[in-house]
């Protein structure tokens, strides 16, 4: 069985899509469209009836829907998608005024998911979420439970995360795609010709074999379309 991503040429590359039960960080530099395709995901399972549950830390809900609709997807009023989240300040300000602990986050994802029979999960980003967390061992000990937990509810997930520009880095603090069960990374290539091209590829993905070119991808006003025949020569 495969988790379609709903995004043209991705689950061709995928042999179908992704694994059920795994955790997927897609990665990137800022303006690479990591939201569009992790909102992708999440929708591609609502319009089969499955419930889905998407953690903005990144932007509020408002804005991130309008942002959604322009790109083709209208999530506003769909009842199979719960978003919840707002901007990382707002947060860590609602944190110190109720004086929650981040175990706390990890506890309301486990009901939300529980209540709703949530089947693909999203967090908008990881390394916002690891924020929460004091130092490295405590985000490494906080990201192994929530990929655990996430995993024992049955959920497919996908975790965004931002990346320094002008780097071969795969995540923010270094350690994210060691704990994952899949990486893919979004870049603003460039390719022999001189033209700049955004680039996909899949750099790990733990139990199925997966198509390792590095290709070209475009975000339309009806979505994300990704083209596996369009091999990028140059690495990522």
């Amino acid at each position: 069985m495969r988790v379609d991503t709903g995004i043209r040429g991705l689950d061709q590359m995928l042999n179908g899509g992704l694994l059920p039960g795994k955790v997927i960080l897609v990665s990137g530099p800022a303006g690479t469209g990591k939201t569009t395709f992790a909102m992708h995901f999440v929708f591609a399972g609502t319009k089969k009836g499955e419930h889905g549950l998407f953690i903005t830390l990144e932007q509020n809900k408002k804005k991130m829907t309008e942002d959604m609709l322009s790109v083709g997807m209208d999530v506003k009023g769909n009842r199979k998608l719960t978003i919840v989240g707002g901007s990382m300040a707002d947060i860590m300000r609602f944190q110190k005024k109720v004086k929650a602990k981040p175990q706390d986050f990890l506890d309301e994802i486990e009901e939300i998911v529980k209540k709703n029979n949530v089947k693909r999960v999203v967090i908008d980003s990881s390394n916002l979420f690891l924020m929460l967390f004091k130092d490295d061992e405590e985000r490494r000990n906080a990201l192994l439970s929530l990929t655990e937990m996430l995993s024992c509810l049955g959920c497919t997930a996908v975790l965004t995360s931002e990346v320094k520009e002008n780097t071969k880095d795969l995540s923010w603090y270094g350690f994210e795609e060691f704990v994952v069960d899949g990486v893919i990374t979004l870049t603003n290539d460039v390719s022999y010709d001189k033209y700049y091209k955004n680039a996909i590829a899949v750099r790990k993905m733990r139990g199925t074999a997966h198509d390792k070119s590095v290709v070209e991808y475009k975000i339309t006003d009806k979505g994300v379309i990704v083209f596996p025949e369009s091999a990028i020569k140059r690495r990522m």
